[in-house]
């Protein structure tokens, strides 16, 4: 079942230059010249309900636009956008109660108050009834470990901990889909996976479906099964992460320990080399040609893990 189905979708920023001096003020009285910048251009595609899609795209590519439509926020100029069986730019309450989002440059929070009134308006606001709200707060609290913070005036609170609690203010009234643009930025590793983990939990548990838009390669493999990479407001890749190498020249790494110290791939040479012991480095192109091992005398095959930011760095240069 699809949650989000785009057709056809664009969207144009309109602006007009601005002449310098005081002669080209006059100008601009009479005439401006206008600019129309094609932000996101008749894009087709859908997100099945329950899964969690990385945003990708070098800045500029259109993501946060696209974003933008799914929430309403913009109105496109041309073709549509259903999401949960609504068009967004109408900005239903029935909408609008199913839906949060996390923006990692925007808060919600007030400063010098503690995190817990922001999300008791918040209750108030999504119609929360007050026990669901309160065993739902103690749960999201606990899975963030911030039990101890929440009376905390947020302006006391570390980078980490406002943005878990950001975090929670987004899924507090348990929405069927969720939007994330860059909600990791700035804060340390062991905060990063807490939030992994918080968000991989609450897909499992309640189904939702997670929009992740992020510059942090980690947050996109240690939570998104497949990706849609954006260039120039149209998309260049949809489909999984682990398929992204068939975009550039680079080899898939494996390595190999055997029961024999012997090169245990019979294919190209020069493909596989003796790393150790009875342990050999292989590079190829395709899974397909590990066909080529030996598999009498290979005990462990391992990818090494994907260099990410490098193909991605590769696909956005369109080298």
């Amino acid at each position: 079942m699809n949650i989000i189905e785009g057709e056809n979708l664009s969207y144009d920023y309109v602006s007009f230059e601005k002449k310098s001096g005081f002669k080209g003020s006059l100008k601009d009285l009479f005439k401006r010249e206008k600019i129309t910048v094609n932000a996101v251009k008749n894009l087709n595609f859908t997100v099945e309900k329950g899964k969690i899609v990385g945003l990708l795209g070098a800045n500029g590519a259109g993501k946060t636009t696209l974003i933008k439509l799914m929430t309403g926020i913009l109105t496109p100029s041309s073709g549509k956008i259903n999401c949960i069986g609504h068009t967004p730019m109408f900005r239903e309450e029935k909408y609008l109660s199913r839906i949060g989002m996390m923006l990692g440059q925007k808060s919600q929070l007030v400063w010098d108050l503690p995190a817990r009134d922001t999300l008791e308006l918040l209750k108030m606001i999504y119609r929360i009834n007050t026990s669901d709200f309160t065993e739902r707060l103690e749960k999201l609290t606990e899975m963030l470990s911030l039990e101890s913070k929440i009376n905390i005036p947020v302006r006391k609170l570390s980078l980490g901990e406002r943005i878990k609690f950001e975090l929670i203010c987004s899924v507090i009234h348990n929405p069927e889909l969720l939007f994330l643009d860059e909600p990791t930025i700035g804060i340390d590793i062991l905060s990063q996976n807490k939030i992994y983990d918080f968000l991989l939990e609450i897909n499992r548990i309640y189904g939702t479906t997670i929009i992740l838009t992020s510059h942090n390669t980690k947050d996109i493999t240690a939570l998104a099964k497949e990706v849609l990479i954006m260039k120039n407001g149209e998309f260049i890749y949809s489909g999984e992460v682990k398929e992204l190498r068939i975009l550039t020249d680079k080899d898939i790494s494996y390595t190999l320990s055997t029961n024999k110290d012997i090169n245990p791939y019979i294919g190209e040479k020069g493909k596989c080399e003796r790393t150790g012991y009875c342990r050999y480095k292989l590079n190829v192109h395709s899974a397909d040609e590990l066909g080529n091992l030996n598999f009498k005398i290979v005990s462990s095959v391992q990818e090494d893990a994907s260099d990410l930011d490098y193909i991605l760095s590769t696909i956005y240069s369109g080298e």
